[in-house]
């Protein structure tokens, strides 16, 4: 839980809730509402409480469309679904005014959004690159939750601890980067870098099942 009175986020997401549940899609409605919650814990005090409750909620049908209804590029579609999904874009003004530019944020922003499996370190890794890219960073959550699909289609949404895929997802509203080219290489790097973290927990977990095998070997060799 990120900090924050806890009545007054309670209070401010049934604000949220009652809106989404009148602007969400119909035939996304219980699914919005299922996953709103979950994002909404991780939003700090200057998002979640500090903006209008419009802006937060239309954040969160972003953040839900960009989960649950936006199929990654073909080249992005490591290992299956979720792939590494990763958009970098600027919002027009009319869109950044709708989630917070210039209520408490700039008008101008740059946003990435991230979907993967979840990995240790994802969110640690690219709040380094961003700094050592010297990009400022604004704001930026890192909900994890579970999901479940039938013909790749996301039909549920629940807590870390409950059953389901454990999926991961980011989203950072930078300073604005103007340049096509720069947003454009950004995107490539993010992906080549949460590549290279999945990457990593694989051949980790690889390691330690091996180890796990040659002790269990031992033990039935030395009669444990």
């Amino acid at each position: 839980m990120v900090p924050g009175d806890p009545q007054q986020r309670a209070a401010r997401l049934a604000e949220v809730m009652e809106i989404l549940g009148r602007e969400a899609p119909a035939e996304d409605r219980d699914l919005v509402l299922s996953f709103a919650p979950l994002v909404f814990e991780d939003m700090p005090p200057s998002v979640a409480l500090e903006l209008p409750p419009s802006a937060v909620a239309t954040r969160l049908l972003s953040h839900f469309r960009f989960v649950a209804r936006e199929m990654p590029p073909s080249h992005q579609l490591y290992r299956g679904l979720p792939g590494i999904h990763v958009a970098v874009w600027n919002p027009g003004d009319e869109r950044a005014r709708s989630i917070g530019g210039g209520s408490g944020l700039p008008l101008d922003t740059t946003i990435v959004q991230t979907h993967t499996p979840d990995r240790p370190f994802i969110f640690d890794s690219l709040k380094n690159y961003f700094q050592r890219s010297g990009v400022r960073v604004y704001s930026a959550i890192h909900p994890m939750f579970t999901v479940r699909r039938q013909w790749e289609r996301i039909v549920s949404f629940g807590g870390v601890h409950e059953e389901g895929s454990r999926e991961s997802y980011t989203f950072f509203q930078l300073e604005a980067l103007e340049s096509k080219d720069r947003r454009r290489r950004m995107e490539h790097e993010v992906f080549s870098l949460l590549k290279a973290v999945s990457v990593s927990y694989t051949h980790l977990r690889a390691h330690e099942t091996a180890m796990n095998i040659s002790y269990a070997v031992f033990c039935v060799k030395r009669g444990g």
